[in-house]
Protein backbone atom coordinates (compact mmCIF):
# COMPACT_ATOMS: atom_id res chain seq x y z
CA UNK A 1 0.00 0.00 0.00
CA UNK A 2 1.14 3.21 -0.77
CA UNK A 3 0.39 5.95 2.26
CA UNK A 4 -1.39 9.14 1.43
CA UNK A 5 2.01 10.81 3.36
CA UNK A 6 3.50 9.15 0.84
CA UNK A 7 1.69 10.05 -2.32
CA UNK A 8 1.60 14.26 -1.25
CA UNK A 9 5.21 13.64 -0.59
CA UNK A 10 5.46 12.70 -4.46
CA UNK A 11 2.03 15.36 -6.01
CA UNK A 12 4.89 18.34 -4.06
CA UNK A 13 7.46 17.17 -6.17
CA UNK A 14 5.48 18.00 -9.10
CA UNK A 15 6.74 21.86 -9.99
CA UNK A 16 10.12 20.07 -9.97
CA UNK A 17 9.90 16.55 -12.18
CA UNK A 18 7.07 18.11 -14.74
CA UNK A 19 7.88 21.22 -16.60
CA UNK A 20 5.94 24.25 -17.17
CA UNK A 21 2.56 24.16 -19.43
CA UNK A 22 1.48 20.94 -19.51
CA UNK A 23 -1.79 20.08 -20.91
CA UNK A 24 -4.25 18.04 -18.94
CA UNK A 25 -8.20 17.60 -19.97
CA UNK A 26 -10.44 16.31 -16.95
CA UNK A 27 -13.38 15.05 -18.48
CA UNK A 28 -16.46 15.19 -15.88
CA UNK A 29 -14.31 17.73 -14.34
CA UNK A 30 -17.30 20.10 -13.15
CA UNK A 31 -17.99 17.82 -9.87
CA UNK A 32 -16.78 14.73 -7.44
CA UNK A 33 -13.77 13.51 -7.99
CA UNK A 34 -12.61 14.98 -11.48
CA UNK A 35 -13.36 18.52 -9.84
CA UNK A 36 -11.45 17.62 -6.52
CA UNK A 37 -8.70 16.43 -8.53
CA UNK A 38 -8.31 18.91 -11.02
CA UNK A 39 -7.55 21.63 -8.34
CA UNK A 40 -4.82 19.78 -6.63
CA UNK A 41 -3.37 19.63 -10.06
CA UNK A 42 -3.97 23.47 -10.40
CA UNK A 43 -1.86 23.90 -7.01
CA UNK A 44 1.41 22.02 -8.14
CA UNK A 45 1.35 22.52 -11.98
CA UNK A 46 3.38 25.11 -12.96
CA UNK A 47 1.44 27.40 -15.43
CA UNK A 48 -1.25 24.53 -16.87
CA UNK A 49 -3.46 24.50 -19.46
CA UNK A 50 -6.27 22.59 -17.99
CA UNK A 51 -9.68 21.85 -20.27
CA UNK A 52 -12.18 20.28 -18.37
CA UNK A 53 -15.54 19.34 -19.70
CA UNK A 54 -18.65 18.81 -18.29
CA UNK A 55 -22.73 19.48 -18.43
CA UNK A 56 -23.22 22.71 -15.95
CA UNK A 57 -22.08 25.85 -16.57
CA UNK A 58 -23.18 27.22 -13.15
CA UNK A 59 -20.74 25.05 -12.00
CA UNK A 60 -18.00 25.94 -14.12
CA UNK A 61 -17.65 29.62 -13.57
CA UNK A 62 -17.42 28.77 -10.25
CA UNK A 63 -14.72 25.99 -10.19
CA UNK A 64 -13.19 28.50 -12.84
CA UNK A 65 -12.72 31.12 -9.88
CA UNK A 66 -11.68 28.88 -7.83
CA UNK A 67 -8.78 27.56 -10.35
CA UNK A 68 -7.27 31.20 -10.84
CA UNK A 69 -7.42 31.62 -6.97
CA UNK A 70 -5.37 28.33 -6.27
CA UNK A 71 -3.15 29.58 -9.01
CA UNK A 72 -3.17 32.66 -11.23
CA UNK A 73 -0.78 31.65 -13.65
CA UNK A 74 -2.72 28.76 -15.03
CA UNK A 75 -4.76 28.65 -18.01
CA UNK A 76 -8.47 27.23 -17.50
CA UNK A 77 -11.00 26.42 -20.38
CA UNK A 78 -14.54 25.02 -19.89
CA UNK A 79 -16.52 23.09 -22.73
CA UNK A 80 -19.61 22.34 -21.90
CA UNK A 81 -21.08 18.98 -23.41
CA UNK A 82 -23.50 15.94 -22.75
CA UNK A 83 -20.47 13.09 -22.86
CA UNK A 84 -23.16 10.19 -23.00
CA UNK A 85 -23.25 10.86 -26.92
CA UNK A 86 -20.38 10.31 -29.40
CA UNK A 87 -21.11 13.22 -31.70
CA UNK A 88 -20.42 15.48 -28.39
CA UNK A 89 -17.55 13.68 -27.24
CA UNK A 90 -16.17 14.36 -31.16
CA UNK A 91 -16.63 18.16 -31.03
CA UNK A 92 -14.86 18.26 -27.55
CA UNK A 93 -12.18 16.51 -29.28
CA UNK A 94 -11.82 18.64 -32.09
CA UNK A 95 -12.29 21.88 -29.84
CA UNK A 96 -9.09 20.53 -27.96
CA UNK A 97 -7.06 19.96 -30.71
CA UNK A 98 -8.10 23.72 -32.17
CA UNK A 99 -6.24 24.62 -29.73
CA UNK A 100 -2.90 22.40 -28.63
CA UNK A 101 -0.88 20.14 -29.98
CA UNK A 102 -0.28 17.95 -27.18
CA UNK A 103 -1.47 16.44 -23.70
CA UNK A 104 0.28 15.54 -20.94
CA UNK A 105 -3.06 14.04 -19.00
CA UNK A 106 -6.56 12.65 -19.64
CA UNK A 107 -8.22 12.16 -16.80
CA UNK A 108 -11.97 10.52 -16.68
CA UNK A 109 -14.56 10.07 -14.58
CA UNK A 110 -18.12 10.87 -16.41
CA UNK A 111 -19.90 8.48 -14.71
CA UNK A 112 -23.43 7.22 -13.62
CA UNK A 113 -25.39 4.85 -11.25
CA UNK A 114 -28.59 4.88 -13.52
CA UNK A 115 -29.62 1.94 -15.17
CA UNK A 116 -32.79 1.01 -17.82
CA UNK A 117 -31.84 3.97 -20.40
CA UNK A 118 -30.92 4.34 -23.74
CA UNK A 119 -29.43 7.18 -25.56
CA UNK A 120 -30.34 8.16 -28.44
CA UNK A 121 -27.50 7.20 -29.92
CA UNK A 122 -28.92 3.80 -29.12
CA UNK A 123 -26.18 2.62 -26.56
CA UNK A 124 -26.63 1.51 -23.01
CA UNK A 125 -26.82 4.93 -21.18
CA UNK A 126 -24.50 3.65 -17.92
CA UNK A 127 -22.26 1.57 -20.44
CA UNK A 128 -22.21 4.82 -22.91
CA UNK A 129 -21.07 7.11 -20.07
CA UNK A 130 -18.80 4.90 -18.36
CA UNK A 131 -17.17 3.46 -21.22
CA UNK A 132 -17.69 4.01 -24.86
CA UNK A 133 -17.57 7.98 -24.89
CA UNK A 134 -14.20 6.85 -22.52
CA UNK A 135 -12.50 5.14 -24.68
CA UNK A 136 -13.46 7.23 -27.53
CA UNK A 137 -12.06 10.15 -26.04
CA UNK A 138 -9.08 8.11 -25.67
CA UNK A 139 -8.71 7.03 -29.24
CA UNK A 140 -9.82 10.52 -30.71
CA UNK A 141 -6.86 12.74 -28.55
CA UNK A 142 -4.22 9.49 -27.82
CA UNK A 143 -2.13 10.69 -30.81
CA UNK A 144 -1.78 14.05 -28.82
CA UNK A 145 -0.93 12.20 -25.52
CA UNK A 146 2.32 10.54 -27.97
CA UNK A 147 3.62 13.61 -28.47
CA UNK A 148 4.08 14.93 -25.24
CA UNK A 149 7.44 15.50 -24.40
CA UNK A 150 6.84 14.64 -20.80
CA UNK A 151 4.33 13.28 -18.99
CA UNK A 152 2.02 11.12 -21.39
CA UNK A 153 -1.07 9.57 -19.08
CA UNK A 154 -4.67 8.37 -19.22
CA UNK A 155 -6.77 7.85 -16.05
CA UNK A 156 -10.05 6.39 -15.91
CA UNK A 157 -11.65 6.48 -12.75
CA UNK A 158 -14.18 3.86 -12.35
CA UNK A 159 -13.93 0.26 -11.19
CA UNK A 160 -9.96 -0.48 -10.93
CA UNK A 161 -9.47 -3.82 -9.18
CA UNK A 162 -13.40 -4.43 -9.42
CA UNK A 163 -13.05 -6.45 -12.96
CA UNK A 164 -15.69 -9.51 -12.98
CA UNK A 165 -17.46 -11.94 -15.43
CA UNK A 166 -18.28 -10.12 -19.03
CA UNK A 167 -22.09 -11.08 -20.39
CA UNK A 168 -20.08 -11.45 -23.71
CA UNK A 169 -23.39 -11.70 -25.86
CA UNK A 170 -24.18 -8.53 -24.74
CA UNK A 171 -21.15 -6.37 -24.22
CA UNK A 172 -23.36 -2.82 -23.91
CA UNK A 173 -24.73 -5.02 -20.46
CA UNK A 174 -28.84 -4.34 -21.61
CA UNK A 175 -29.90 -7.34 -20.01
CA UNK A 176 -28.04 -6.03 -16.67
CA UNK A 177 -30.76 -3.45 -16.28
CA UNK A 178 -32.09 -2.83 -13.11
CA UNK A 179 -35.22 -4.86 -13.15
CA UNK A 180 -38.69 -2.62 -12.81
CA UNK A 181 -39.52 -2.78 -8.04
CA UNK A 182 -42.25 -4.87 -7.07
CA UNK A 183 -45.41 -2.74 -6.79
CA UNK A 184 -46.43 -5.26 -3.35
CA UNK A 185 -46.14 -3.09 -0.33
CA UNK A 186 -44.01 -4.52 2.46
CA UNK A 187 -46.36 -5.63 5.60
CA UNK A 188 -47.76 -2.54 7.22
CA UNK A 189 -44.93 -2.08 10.64
CA UNK A 190 -41.95 -3.96 8.85
CA UNK A 191 -39.25 -2.41 8.62
CA UNK A 192 -35.91 -3.12 5.59
CA UNK A 193 -32.88 -4.81 7.50
CA UNK A 194 -30.88 -5.04 3.82
CA UNK A 195 -32.70 -8.57 3.29
CA UNK A 196 -35.10 -7.74 0.77
CA UNK A 197 -35.54 -8.77 -2.39
CA UNK A 198 -35.37 -5.10 -3.35
CA UNK A 199 -32.28 -4.34 -2.30
CA UNK A 200 -30.52 -7.72 -2.90
CA UNK A 201 -31.69 -7.68 -6.60
CA UNK A 202 -30.27 -4.13 -6.78
CA UNK A 203 -26.78 -4.79 -5.61
CA UNK A 204 -26.64 -7.82 -7.54
CA UNK A 205 -27.52 -6.05 -10.70
CA UNK A 206 -25.22 -2.96 -9.82
CA UNK A 207 -22.07 -5.16 -9.19
CA UNK A 208 -22.90 -7.09 -12.14
CA UNK A 209 -22.97 -4.56 -14.02
CA UNK A 210 -19.52 -2.60 -12.20
CA UNK A 211 -17.77 -5.86 -13.08
CA UNK A 212 -18.97 -6.54 -16.62
CA UNK A 213 -17.96 -2.46 -17.21
CA UNK A 214 -14.41 -2.91 -15.13
CA UNK A 215 -13.61 -5.62 -16.97
CA UNK A 216 -14.37 -4.30 -20.62
CA UNK A 217 -12.40 -0.83 -19.17
CA UNK A 218 -9.06 -2.51 -18.31
CA UNK A 219 -8.93 -4.89 -21.74
CA UNK A 220 -9.69 -1.91 -23.66
CA UNK A 221 -6.94 0.07 -22.37
CA UNK A 222 -4.80 -2.87 -22.99
CA UNK A 223 -5.78 -2.81 -26.16
CA UNK A 224 -4.93 0.99 -26.62
CA UNK A 225 -1.29 0.39 -25.05
CA UNK A 226 -0.80 -2.34 -27.40
CA UNK A 227 -0.88 0.96 -30.53
CA UNK A 228 0.53 3.20 -27.73
CA UNK A 229 3.42 1.97 -25.31
CA UNK A 230 4.36 5.46 -24.81
CA UNK A 231 1.66 6.24 -22.90
CA UNK A 232 0.59 4.81 -19.65
CA UNK A 233 -2.61 3.71 -18.67
CA UNK A 234 -4.16 3.51 -15.28
CA UNK A 235 -8.06 2.14 -14.33
CA UNK A 236 -8.51 3.52 -10.97
CA UNK A 237 -11.21 2.42 -7.96
CA UNK A 238 -11.51 5.44 -5.42
CA UNK A 239 -13.50 3.74 -3.04
CA UNK A 240 -16.39 5.27 -1.07
CA UNK A 241 -16.81 8.96 -1.89
CA UNK A 242 -19.65 11.05 -1.22
CA UNK A 243 -20.16 12.76 -5.26
CA UNK A 244 -23.03 12.99 -7.39
CA UNK A 245 -23.41 9.26 -7.95
CA UNK A 246 -24.55 8.57 -4.62
CA UNK A 247 -27.02 11.31 -4.99
CA UNK A 248 -28.62 9.50 -8.57
CA UNK A 249 -28.53 5.94 -6.60
CA UNK A 250 -30.69 8.11 -3.80
CA UNK A 251 -33.27 9.59 -6.09
CA UNK A 252 -33.68 6.60 -8.10
CA UNK A 253 -34.19 5.11 -5.15
CA UNK A 254 -36.98 7.22 -3.66
CA UNK A 255 -39.65 4.96 -2.99
CA UNK A 256 -37.27 2.70 -1.36
CA UNK A 257 -36.99 1.70 1.97
CA UNK A 258 -34.57 3.93 4.03
CA UNK A 259 -31.64 1.72 3.87
CA UNK A 260 -32.01 0.30 0.32
CA UNK A 261 -29.39 3.23 -0.93
CA UNK A 262 -26.59 2.56 1.91
CA UNK A 263 -27.22 -1.74 1.50
CA UNK A 264 -26.53 -0.94 -2.19
CA UNK A 265 -24.09 1.40 -1.87
CA UNK A 266 -21.84 -0.33 0.85
CA UNK A 267 -21.96 -3.48 -1.36
CA UNK A 268 -21.26 -1.57 -4.78
CA UNK A 269 -18.39 0.78 -3.41
CA UNK A 270 -17.43 -0.66 -0.33
CA UNK A 271 -17.49 -0.31 3.35
CA UNK A 272 -20.13 3.03 4.17
CA UNK A 273 -16.37 4.80 5.21
CA UNK A 274 -16.27 7.76 3.34
CA UNK A 275 -13.31 9.44 2.04
CA UNK A 276 -12.79 13.18 2.18
CA UNK A 277 -13.59 14.49 -1.21
CA UNK A 278 -9.82 16.54 -0.83
CA UNK A 279 -8.05 13.65 0.01
CA UNK A 280 -9.21 11.70 -3.07
CA UNK A 281 -8.49 14.50 -5.33
CA UNK A 282 -4.78 13.79 -4.21
CA UNK A 283 -4.91 10.31 -3.92
CA UNK A 284 -5.90 10.26 -7.92
CA UNK A 285 -3.52 13.26 -8.48
CA UNK A 286 -0.78 10.91 -7.71
CA UNK A 287 -1.57 8.36 -9.84
CA UNK A 288 -2.39 10.63 -12.53
CA UNK A 289 1.50 11.81 -11.97
CA UNK A 290 3.23 9.02 -10.50
CA UNK A 291 6.22 7.43 -12.11
CA UNK A 292 4.68 4.13 -10.05
CA UNK A 293 3.08 4.24 -13.67
CA UNK A 294 5.45 4.07 -16.45
CA UNK A 295 4.25 3.20 -19.77
CA UNK A 296 5.33 0.03 -21.33
CA UNK A 297 7.85 1.12 -23.36
CA UNK A 298 10.07 2.46 -20.25
CA UNK A 299 8.50 0.00 -17.52
CA UNK A 300 10.23 -2.61 -19.74
CA UNK A 301 13.43 -1.03 -18.90
CA UNK A 302 12.76 -2.13 -14.94
CA UNK A 303 11.72 -5.64 -15.25
CA UNK A 304 8.47 -6.02 -16.68
CA UNK A 305 9.25 -9.55 -17.33
CA UNK A 306 9.30 -10.23 -13.53
CA UNK A 307 5.52 -10.65 -11.89
CA UNK A 308 6.66 -11.00 -8.63
CA UNK A 309 10.39 -8.66 -8.22
CA UNK A 310 11.55 -6.29 -5.46
CA UNK A 311 9.90 -3.04 -7.59
CA UNK A 312 6.39 -4.67 -6.42
CA UNK A 313 6.75 -5.32 -2.50
CA UNK A 314 8.86 -2.17 -2.39
CA UNK A 315 12.42 -2.60 -3.03
CA UNK A 316 14.42 0.41 -4.06
CA UNK A 317 13.87 1.35 -8.34
CA UNK A 318 16.09 3.87 -10.35
CA UNK A 319 14.93 7.50 -9.83
CA UNK A 320 13.19 9.41 -12.75
CA UNK A 321 14.29 12.14 -14.95
CA UNK A 322 12.28 15.35 -14.46
CA UNK A 323 10.49 16.11 -16.90
CA UNK A 324 10.39 12.19 -18.37
CA UNK A 325 7.38 10.94 -19.95
CA UNK A 326 6.75 8.79 -16.82
CA UNK A 327 6.13 11.32 -14.51
CA UNK A 328 7.25 12.47 -11.03
CA UNK A 329 10.09 10.23 -10.37
CA UNK A 330 10.59 7.64 -7.45
CA UNK A 331 13.60 8.04 -5.04
CA UNK A 332 15.55 5.82 -3.47
CA UNK A 333 14.66 4.80 0.22
CA UNK A 334 10.82 6.53 -0.09
CA UNK A 335 9.29 3.07 -0.65
CA UNK A 336 7.22 3.18 -3.20
CA UNK A 337 8.47 1.46 -6.73
CA UNK A 338 7.30 0.39 -9.88
CA UNK A 339 4.05 -1.03 -9.83
CA UNK A 340 2.31 -4.32 -11.05
CA UNK A 341 0.73 -4.28 -14.35
CA UNK A 342 -2.93 -5.96 -15.21
CA UNK A 343 -1.32 -8.37 -16.64
CA UNK A 344 0.88 -9.21 -13.67
CA UNK A 345 4.32 -8.10 -14.89
CA UNK A 346 5.73 -5.06 -13.42
CA UNK A 347 5.78 -1.57 -15.29
CA UNK A 348 3.40 -3.05 -18.19
CA UNK A 349 1.81 0.09 -19.18
CA UNK A 350 -1.69 -0.71 -17.79
CA UNK A 351 -2.82 -0.52 -13.72
CA UNK A 352 -5.85 -1.31 -12.53
CA UNK A 353 -5.80 -0.31 -8.79
CA UNK A 354 -7.70 0.98 -5.92
CA UNK A 355 -7.43 4.28 -4.38
CA UNK A 356 -4.40 3.31 -1.82
CA UNK A 357 -2.41 2.48 -5.83
CA UNK A 358 -2.32 -1.00 -5.20
CA UNK A 359 -2.87 -3.37 -8.14
CA UNK A 360 -5.42 -6.23 -8.53
CA UNK A 361 -5.75 -8.86 -5.86
CA UNK A 362 -5.80 -12.63 -7.25
CA UNK A 363 -9.42 -12.73 -8.22
CA UNK A 364 -9.51 -9.65 -10.39
CA UNK A 365 -6.54 -10.75 -12.29
CA UNK A 366 -7.06 -14.59 -12.84
CA UNK A 367 -10.41 -12.94 -14.07
CA UNK A 368 -8.51 -10.55 -16.43
CA UNK A 369 -6.59 -13.45 -17.71
CA UNK A 370 -9.00 -15.83 -18.22
CA UNK A 371 -10.89 -12.72 -20.95
CA UNK A 372 -7.55 -12.37 -22.37
CA UNK A 373 -7.13 -15.87 -23.09
CA UNK A 374 -10.60 -16.34 -24.37
CA UNK A 375 -9.53 -13.12 -26.86
CA UNK A 376 -11.45 -10.64 -25.72
CA UNK A 377 -9.36 -8.10 -26.05
CA UNK A 378 -9.84 -8.00 -29.85
CA UNK A 379 -13.16 -9.03 -29.78
CA UNK A 380 -13.81 -6.48 -27.85
CA UNK A 381 -12.41 -3.81 -29.58
CA UNK A 382 -13.81 -4.58 -32.65
CA UNK A 383 -17.35 -4.48 -30.94
CA UNK A 384 -15.89 -0.99 -29.87
CA UNK A 385 -14.81 -0.01 -32.82
CA UNK A 386 -17.84 -1.41 -34.67
CA UNK A 387 -20.22 1.00 -32.51
CA UNK A 388 -18.22 4.18 -33.17
CA UNK A 389 -18.70 3.38 -36.53
CA UNK A 390 -22.40 2.95 -36.79
CA UNK A 391 -22.76 5.70 -34.07
CA UNK A 392 -20.56 8.54 -36.20
CA UNK A 393 -19.38 6.97 -39.10
CA UNK A 394 -15.65 6.88 -37.96
CA UNK A 395 -13.51 4.50 -35.59
CA UNK A 396 -12.01 8.04 -34.38
CA UNK A 397 -11.43 11.78 -35.43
Amino acid sequence: MVTLEQMRSSNARIPDCLPPGVVAVFAGGTSGIGEATMKQFAKYAVEPRIYFIGRSERAAVRITDELVTINPKGQYHFIQADLSLLHNVDEVCYEIKRHESLINLLFLTPGTMVTGKETPEHLYYPTAVTYYARVRLIVNLLPLLQKAPSLRRVVSVFGGTKEGPVTVGDLQGRSLALPPRSSVAPPKGSHSNGNNPDSKTTSAHLLHLRAHTSSMMTLALESLALEAPDVSFVHSSPGWVRTHLGREVRAASAAAAGSLVKVVLSKVVGPMVAVPLAEAGERQLFLATSARFPPARLGGRRGSGNSSGSAESGGSTESGVAGGTEGVGLREGDGVAVARGSDARIGSGVYSVNFDGEPQGVKAQETVRRLREEDLVRRLWLHTVGEFVRVTGTEFV
